[in-house]
């Protein structure tokens, strides 16, 4: 899956755009594709798609950075608390566990959806009336033909991520 981006001089000029991406015709040979509309900036990653963001890579980092912590943690815990059945081995195991559930649970939460940096770098251009196009498409093969799509509709700073 790919998010195609491109920033249009006003919004009449995005709205034909618009029509002709949500638009399923055989003479262009693709389907209907979901396009979201941004006129400031920054963008809010809440309102963009998954894989407009980067949450999955953050989380990845809170779940790792967690488990190394919860490791620790209950190493040391197995290692000086005298508690029946506590072993290190034992502490080790349930601190990775905890620090990779701590990890998940706080990246997914912590305000890691955070657009992608082609995206933050394309919405700096907004302003002045100007728009910007996000399209999600789920075929990485039809990337090319939106971008000339966008680009035949006088689209500017066209990419995807």
């Amino acid at each position: 899956m790919a998010i195609v981006f491109a920033l249009f001089a006003d919004q009449p000029a995005a709205t034909r755009a618009i029509d002709e991406l949500r638009r399923a015709t055989e003479s262009r040979q693709h389907p209907a594709y979901p396009v979201q509309s941004h006129e400031r900036s920054p963008l809010d990653g809440n309102y963009l798609p998954e894989s407009a963001t980067e949450t999955g890579r953050n989380t990845l980092v809170a779940m790792i950075a967690g488990a190394v912590v919860g490791l620790v943690f209950g190493s040391i815990a197995g290692a000086t608390l005298d508690l029946v059945g506590l072993t290190v081995g034992i502490g080790a195991a349930f601190g990775l566990l905890t620090g990779v559930l701590s990890g998940l649970l706080g990246g997914m939460m912590a305000g890691t959806r955070l657009p992608k940096q082609p995206l933050r770098e394309a919405a700096a251009g907004l302003g002045e009336g100007r728009v910007l196009l996000t399209i999600e498409v789920e075929d990485v093969r039809e990337v090319d033909s939106v971008e000339a799509l966008l680009e035949a509709h006088a689209g500017d700073s066209i990419g995807s991520c």
